[in-house]
């Protein structure tokens, strides 16, 4: 519990570094990022309502021909196969958001967690095109894997749901896992530049799970606030990615502090 605190904390000095005179500018990302969506997500819906709608516009025609008073079924179906693309695809966006939201904001979190590292440590990293695809690509790669496998826990734990009395505490620990992941994600843009693999990657967020579901149950319980989640978390979650590198950063400091 000390070490799950210690993770939230991390969130005060991530808030300060965040809106000072040297970082403040990121928080433009999310405005492109959140305009993206918008337009991005009417465009898709638009296109598949339309698409759908096509598939079985002749037959419905053919269906009503010759009968008057059902020519009004077949733009009445394009409205309804719209509106039902829509609700499918809000229903998805809720239940990933968060992680849509790590994929496409990659790039940004990458940068602004070595800047993080450059300011609370001193060191540098010279400016690579190549290796900044590289973490960008592994960024999404992780994003991507932790959403597959919290995606089954989150199954197993829905069935666990259903037990009597042992299956009220279902909600909580799905939110732990989710805050896991979430945490998962925004430590490793700091653990990354260890240069260690995936697999070391998470047995060192394993060894420091408290601290890393502390970083990540903010943003879990952000995502929960009512349609107003996708704006908080894409604002939250440059301060998630400073916090999960404040940790690593202290994890480091402590360690040194140990050795000698």
């Amino acid at each position: 519990m000390k070490s799950f605190f210690s993770g939230i904390r991390a969130y005060a000095p991530a808030f300060r570094m965040l809106f000072s005179r040297k970082f403040a500018w990121f928080l433009l990302f999310p405005v492109v990022l959140l305009i993206l969506l918008f337009i991005g997500g009417n465009i898709l819906t638009t296109y598949l309502g339309d698409s759908l709608h096509h598939l079985f516009e002749d037959r419905l025609a053919s269906w009503v021909e010759g009968i008057s008073w059902l020519g009004w079924l077949n733009e009445a179906a394009g409205w309804i196969v719209l509106v039902v693309v829509k609700l499918v695809y809000f229903f998805l966006f809720a239940m990933y958001s968060g992680y849509v939201i790590l994929i496409v904001m990659s790039p940004v979190y990458s940068w602004l967690s070595e800047r993080a590292e450059t300011h609370l440590t001193g060191r540098t990293y010279p400016f690579s095109f190549k290796q900044l695809l590289r973490d960008m690509l592994r960024g999404i790669l992780i994003a991507l894997r932790n959403m597959v496998v919290q995606t089954l826990i989150s199954i197993a734990l829905f069935l666990f749901s259903f037990i009597p009395v042992a299956g009220l505490v279902a909600p909580v620990l799905m939110l732990l896992v989710s805050a896991y992941f979430y945490g998962f994600s925004f430590l490793d843009y700091a653990v990354e530049r260890k240069r260690i693999g995936v697999r070391d990657s998470v047995r060192y967020v394993n060894r420091r799970v408290g601290a890393t579901t502390g970083v990540g149950i903010v943003f879990a319980l952000a995502l929960m606030i009512p349609l107003l989640n996708v704006l908080v978390c894409s604002f939250l979650s440059l301060v998630s990615v400073i916090a999960g590198t404040v940790v690593v950063y202290g994890d480091e400091n402590e360690r040194a502090v140990c050795e000698r």
